[in-house]
């Protein structure tokens, strides 16, 4: 039988921290696919005149929800 690597972690506490260093990569993760997302639906939205709309109905949300999402993550 193999021995097991040392990496694993041996207790509450160091399990505890490596959630949290894998939760923040995660979370960083997230932030950086939900900015990166929005500053395209701008782009798209400024296409042509009408735009804005037309991304909202392929989103399925309000016209609104579209300009304060891109506001938010472009700004």
């Amino acid at each position: 039988m193999t021995p097991r690597p040392e990496a694993q972690p041996n207790t509450a506490e160091d399990l505890k921290a490596a959630v949290q260093v894998a939760k923040s990569v995660r979370d960083a993760a997230v932030a950086a696919a939900e900015t990166a997302f929005w500053q395209r639906m701008g782009e798209l939205s400024k296409s042509y005149r009408g735009a804005q709309k037309d991304v909202a109905a392929a989103l399925n949300v309000e016209r609104d929800a579209v300009y304060k999402n891109v506001r938010k993550y472009t700004a």
